[in-house]
């Protein structure tokens, strides 16, 4: 059975600093809840992390909808992934853990009943909605052979990219052979009317563009920023 992401994650140095950033950008409701701050208004359940590790960097996570975190974690290690995080409970109910893939991004797994705004509808996204997802993986098809053993997903090869369908992600998903000198990345793509002026309202807010608007042929434009925690963020128009 495939198993679909249930939230996203973005973990922060400075919480209150990232929550200004977010609700300035994209017009999310965020609220203070203790470790994390709660996004409303993203098309899925988000939170900000109040990260505190110091020699771990910051990152932008998925976690993913698992039957059993202790099984999913045998198969991660087994497929050449290191387990950063075991299973641990959460005061919102359910338990999650956290990975590394075999690329370096940070990804994690979540059992329990569900949160209520994480019903994800690919075919009816709203602006500053979660649209899609990116993997930047330095070896696509080493990366292809772990999501598809880790979490069930079908990924198919269609050149520059691979696939991942989003009936068994919930989402639509890519998996990107990243030959840039940059770190790999995992990251979320939100849905904008005017990219533009979305990074424009980057760089006020003191993010930086790394990727510029870029078209891409028959599905719409994108571009990628670094938030204040040098987290990779993607915005879209079209598709």
């Amino acid at each position: 059975m495939s198993q679909p992401i249930e939230m996203f994650v973005i973990a922060a140095r400075d919480g209150n600093q990232a929550k200004s950033f977010y609700e300035n950008l994209f017009n999310w409701k965020i609220i203070d809840a203790g470790p994390l701050l709660q996004i409303s208004g993203a098309g899925i359940s988000g939170h900000i992390l109040k990260w505190p590790h110091k020699d771990h960097p910051t990152h932008v996570s998925i976690y993913v909808k698992v039957d059993n975190i202790q099984e999913c974690l045998k198969t991660v290690e087994e497929m050449g992934g290191t387990v950063i995080l075991p299973e641990m409970k959460v005061p919102t109910g359910g338990s999650i853990a956290q990975f590394v893939d075999p690329s370096g991004n940070i990804v994690g797994a979540y059992s329990g009943a569900g949160h209520k705004n994480s019903q994800i509808s690919a075919d009816n996204i709203s602006e500053n909605q979660f649209g899609f997802f990116d993997i930047g993986a330095r070896e696509g098809n080493r990366s292809q052979k772990f999501y598809e053993k880790v979490f069930n997903w079908r990924i198919t090869d269609d050149g520059p990219v691979m696939n991942i369908a989003k009936e068994d992600a919930g989402l639509n998903g890519i998996i990107y052979n990243w030959t840039r000198e940059e770190p790999t990345y995992l990251t979320i793509y939100m849905k904008v009317a005017d990219i533009s002026a979305c990074l424009e309202k980057v760089t006020q807010l003191g993010g930086k563009v790394i990727i510029p608007e870029t078209a891409v042929q028959d599905f719409g434009t994108y571009a990628q920023f670094l938030d204040l925690d040098g987290n990779v963020i993607g915005i879209y128009k079209g598709w």
